[in-house]
């Protein structure tokens, strides 16, 4: 089993300090290790074991109970940004890489695939290459200067080169097709490339380049993934009817949300804590009910002349709430988190209403049907789970995908690349702030952008010209990286492109299945110029930043003030250790 993320070998001198800048170099090729093999449309999984109970509890774990094992923590996926996550890194220079290539996603705020962006391991394989570059030119005696001045250059070079091969999108379903399969080749979860990509296109269309909050994926057991599809509005996975009583399906609905933390469905808190009441008689308790009594039917009753069919709410709906909904045929929904109440408000066009005794019709949305379905049985169980379904929304601002027949690790990664693939289609139409435009793929652009570095190398007189050639042979070994994947010669496939492309045919790509040599566009292969921009500049730019770095410094803080003749600026050094003297109770008493 593997572990060369977690414990790298760090190269060192002869009195046994790292060399840099290698010993972030090798920290940097685990990474690539790691997820070189998941590049390509011939990619294969990994398997990320974090804690595994066959292993028993980690000799420095405290267990929460008497020869308690560690409970299972398995990542299989081949998504490179999942893979970025999900490795055991300990290295200080990983949270740089992690941080400059794949997005953070910390706390409450993480969904599932969301903002992952199509490119991540190609960035991190590319990356790799060039510090292997690098460190060949840097122990050959060029100075990390010209190291870095001429990968500054050959950026520039090959951006240029991207540039000028960037095609505007045609606006045709069939190149956003393309890049959606294209985008999600190597990882067909399922082996329903065609059906997604047919969605991810539809979804787009609905609601732009993709965010959390407009584009959901939902994934249940039942079915299977050929039963997938797009709905247009929005699903809530757990959260259904309050009572038995209400409708189970409503059509032409009319939809209220009701968000905020301090008012909902319930009756408000009168009382503060150690508050005391005194009641003189009976009929003082009665009148004191009959305030909340009077307070929700008057809240119901705006909600029913209104219109209201479906009621989903941030908090809770009490018994007494229940009771007046069921009696009027409308239909509760609690305890819907924020990010999905956003969901269904902007699916159904309706204002997310913060106090339930102020509702006007201008806050209302609509949807063409609500119904609750069963999301999957439940073995063993006496109650089945159920999802509540919002569709036939008009012009909605957020859609769902629903995946059938996935679970646990297979539901994880195909929500990565439905999102990959829906933000690849819209960063191609030059939406979400990205350069529109396309380009063949297959390693076309690369080979293009190889051959324009080398050129303008040529006119470099200073040494910054073998970093850009390094900069050149770098992004043809991502090529090869991709052929070797996909078991085939990558010396003698390379060697072809390379011919195709000197003989004019700049779209020559390796396109499967027949393994070969082919125009990447005909072939119907194509990338969002946009993501093999940020290839270029991420790779690029950690590349640069390893250079920068020649040693690591353990910055060991003390309890103590620095005293007088220890601090950059004596005399205020003077006034605290005067002032700790006198004064109890400061933190270095801690």
């Amino acid at each position: 089993m593997s572990n060369a993320a977690q414990e790298p070998a760090v190269p060192t001198d002869s009195d046994g300090a790292p060399l840099f800048p290698h010993a972030n170099v090798v920290a940097v090729n685990a990474f690539a290790d790691v997820l070189a093999s998941a590049l390509g449309p011939a990619s294969r999984d990994k398997m990320i074991v974090n804690a595994l109970r066959s292993r028993g509890p980690d000799e420095n774990e405290v267990p929460h109970a008497a020869n308690e094992m560690t409970a299972d923590d398995i990542t299989v996926t081949s998504d490179g940004a999942s893979l970025l996550e999900s490795l055991p890194t300990t290295h200080p220079i990983a949270p740089v890489v992690t941080r400059v290539i794949g997005p953070e996603r910390p706390g409450e705020t993480a969904v599932e695939g969301a903002d992952i962006p199509d490119g991540v391991t190609a960035t991190v394989v590319l990356m790799s290459e060039l510090l292997d570059e690098a460190v060949e030119l840097f122990d050959r005696g060029v100075h990390p200067y010209d190291l870095r001045a001429g990968y500054h250059r050959a950026m520039d070079a090959a951006l240029a080169e991207l540039d000028a091969a960037t095609t505007p999108h045609d606006g045709r379903r069939a190149t956003d097709l393309a890049i959606a399969r294209t985008a999600m080749t190597g990882n067909d979860v399922g082996g329903v490339v065609g059906g997604l990509a047919e969605g991810v296109v539809d979804a787009v269309d609905a609601v732009g380049f993709p965010t959390e909050a407009t584009l959901a994926v939902r994934c249940v057991s039942k079915g299977s993934m050929s039963d997938s599809r797009l709905v247009d509005g929005a699903v809530l996975g757990v959260n259904h009817r309050v009572s038995e009583e209400m409708p189970v399906r409503v059509e032409d609905a009319t939809v209220l949300a009701l968000g905020g933390f301090k008012r909902s469905l319930s009756d408000p808190e009168l009382w503060t804590e150690g508050a005391s009441l005194d009641l003189s008689s009976p009929d003082d308790a009665a009148a004191m009910e009959d305030v909340y009594t009077e307070r929700r039917e008057r809240v119901v009753d705006r909600i029913d002349d209104l219109g209201v069919d479906v009621v989903v709410t941030r908090l809770g709906i009490n018994d007494e709430y229940q009771r007046l909904l069921a009696d009027r045929g409308i239909v509760g929904i609690r305890r819907v988190n924020r990010l999905h109440l956003e969901q269904v408000a902007r699916a159904t066009g309706a204002s997310v209403v913060t106090n339930p005794t102020d509702v006007s019709a201008g806050d209302l949305g609509h949807a063409g049907v609500v119904e609750e379905v069963m999301r999957e049985p439940r073995r063993h169980r006496r109650k089945n789970r159920f999802m509540t379904v919002f569709e036939g929304c008009e012009n909605p601002d957020s859609v769902t995908v629903l995946l059938r027949g996935v679970t646990d690790q297979i539901a994880a990664q195909a929500t990565s690349e439905v999102r990959k693939a829906a933000a690849a289609v819209g960063a191609a139409r030059g939406r979400g702030g990205n350069r529109g435009g396309v380009i063949p793929g297959g390693g076309a652009i690369e080979l293009r952008m190889a051959a324009a570095v080398r050129e303008a190398a040529r006119a470099e007189p200073s040494r910054a010209q073998l970093a850009m050639t390094a900069f050149a042979d770098a992004l043809e070994a991502v090529v090869a990286t991709l052929v070797r994947n996909a078991g085939e010669d990558h010396v003698e496939l390379l060697a072809d492109l390379k011919a195709a492309h000197a003989a004019g045919d700049d779209a020559a790509g390796f396109v499967l299945p027949d393994g070969e040599v082919g125009n990447a566009a005909e072939c119907g292969v194509f990338d969002a110029a946009a993501t093999k921009r940020r290839v270029v500049l991420r790779a690029s730019e950690v590349a640069n930043l390893v250079l920068r770095v020649d040693d690591a410094v353990d910055a060991d803080f003390t309890e103590e003030p620095a005293g007088p003749g220890e601090a950059i600026y004596d005399e205020e050094a003077e006034k605290h250790a005067d002032y700790l003297e006198h004064t109890d109770g400061t933190r270095w008493d801690i």
